[in-house]
């Protein structure tokens, strides 16, 4: 029965993308604006936040409200003429409509960027090990941190499971010798990001919490594909990677996302082998 009701509840909601698409073209075809027929009219890239937008209601098995969405955005309010928010809409509409019925919450992941405070811990005596820490910001070791994406007047926050659990490393004599080549300096704290890929697996939408403003905040959650520590040489300017790990269950999707264009399809020569 379960089943049942979740291939319903995925059939209402392609329904309802299809609805939203089907509006749109409606709505140019009734009133069809002087820019129209230019290539920026059709444009379909969407940020990072909007992609976290989509995978909370992904996850959460609800089709957003993309007219609230629109609507209460300051782009939208900033125009002056009734005819140019019409406009804005159907444009809008259609590229987020479209981002949405693009997003695969099976397969995509969101890849997050965060400032943190590293610190290395030198051995201070015979038989122990080095240890590297990181915090975030404003945050103590007991805190979780949350990630948050605007939608319209209210908020969506990520939370990523496990993340704590790379907050203290025990390096091997091997890593300790990689490392300490690229940090600035030992036993204080230096400057670092923390970039992860999650994946989204489960939003609530039907308990959100008011915000002090007045607007809502769902929840999410998302489980840890790969995450990396990278921190500013101090030789050049470029990124150093202190630590990464990447989970099982994305190695392959990890390894063809870096791998360079030429080779992620088979030379023509390569069929007649």
């Amino acid at each position: 029965m379960f089943h049942g009701l979740l291939n319903k509840k995925i059939q209402i909601h392609k329904l309802a993308v299809i609805y939203l698409l089907i509006l749109s073209f409606a709505f140019i075809i009734s009133g069809t604006p002087a820019w129209a027929q230019s290539k920026e009219y059709f444009d379909t890239k969407v940020s990072a936040e909007e992609r976290a937008i989509f995978a909370f209601f992904r996850a959460a098995n609800v089709v957003p409200d993309f007219e609230y969405w629109i609507t209460s955005s300051a782009e939208y309010e900033a125009l002056g003429s009734d005819k140019q928010k019409q406009d804005y809409l159907v444009k809008e509409m259609m590229r987020l409509g479209h981002g949405y019925g693009q997003y695969d919450a099976d397969t995509d992941v969101l890849e997050i960027k965060a400032p943190i405070v590293v610190k290395y811990h030198a051995p201070k005596k015979e038989g122990e090990k080095p240890v590297l820490k990181f915090r975030f910001f404003d945050l103590d070791d007991s805190n979780i941190p949350t990630f948050d994406f605007p939608f319209g007047f209210d908020t969506v926050s990520l939370v990523i499971d496990n993340i704590n659990a790379f907050s203290s490393i025990t390096l091997s004599p091997e890593q300790d010798q990689a490392i300490r080549a690229k940090i600035p300096y030992d036993d204080d704290e230096f400057d670092a990001n923390l970039i992860v890929h999650t994946r989204v697996f489960k939003a609530d939408y039907d308990n959100p919490v008011k915000n002090a403003e007045d607007g809502k905040r769902w929840l999410m959650a998302g489980k840890i594909a790969y995450v990396e520590c990278e921190v500013d040489s101090f030789y050049a300017q470029q990124k150093n990677t202190l630590w990464d790990s990447v989970a099982p269950w994305y190695e392959k999707q990890f390894r063809l996302k870096n791998m360079p264009e030429e080779e992620k399809y088979p030379h023509p020569y390569d069929l007649y082998k």
